[in-house]
């Protein structure tokens, strides 16, 4: 290849290889994530596992299917029991922040989880040419997975215990975020499960 061709081919391949490095595979990384602990300001305990596989857990792997076959982004996922037993007062799902500091919170720069169900109600609706079986599958995940919320204002009773999920994209501004702490409400740091 003369020195002409080198050139344009080498600067094919670096962008390629920087293209490809962009976030919405639909491939998990191949880093896990860790089990974290804190509490709300009512007294609720969660324990938050981050990075969960949706191929080991039946709940995620549901969501997930549906979300691939509806054809949207690959996106991460996370698991909160919501532990309310000694609670006095009902409490309700509560989300986490991803974040260097509290000051990457307080300057917005933080990266916020959302509700699994508010994802599936809001951004994952079947698309417009949908099948009939897409579509009965979407409302068969809603109705099974979203009608005690959270969100649900108060959905954690005292003396109640809860599981649900929360997701995270995979997009230029989560880029790094299996390397942030995990912050609960109030800015509150979730410390690492013993």
């Amino acid at each position: 290849m003369t020195r002409r061709g080198v050139l344009p081919a080498a600067a094919i391949v670096a962008i390629a290889g920087a293209l490809g490095g962009c976030g919405g595979a639909d491939k998990p990384a191949a880093e896990t994530g860790m089990t974290v602990h804190g509490q709300t300001e009512s007294g609720m305990r969660m324990t938050v596992t981050t990075f969960v596989a949706p191929s080991g857990d039946p709940t995620l792997r549901a969501i997930d299917a549906y979300r691939a076959a509806a054809r949207f982004p690959a996106v991460d996922y996370d698991r909160v029991i919501a532990d309310n037993t000694r609670g006095t007062v009902a409490d309700s799902g509560r989300v986490v922040t991803f974040a260097p500091n509290v000051g990457a919170i307080q300057r917005g720069t933080a990266i916020d989880a959302s509700f699994a169900c508010d994802v599936l109600r809001l951004q994952w609706q079947p698309p417009e040419k949908a099948s009939a079986a897409l579509r009965t599958r979407y409302a068969g995940l809603v109705a099974r997975y979203c009608r005690n919320g959270p969100p649900k204002t108060d959905g954690i009773a005292a003396g109640a215990k809860q599981t649900y999920y929360l997701v995270t994209q995979r997009e230029f501004a989560e880029r790094g975020i299996r390397r942030l702490k995990v912050y609960g409400p109030a800015g509150v740091l979730f410390t690492p499960a013993a």
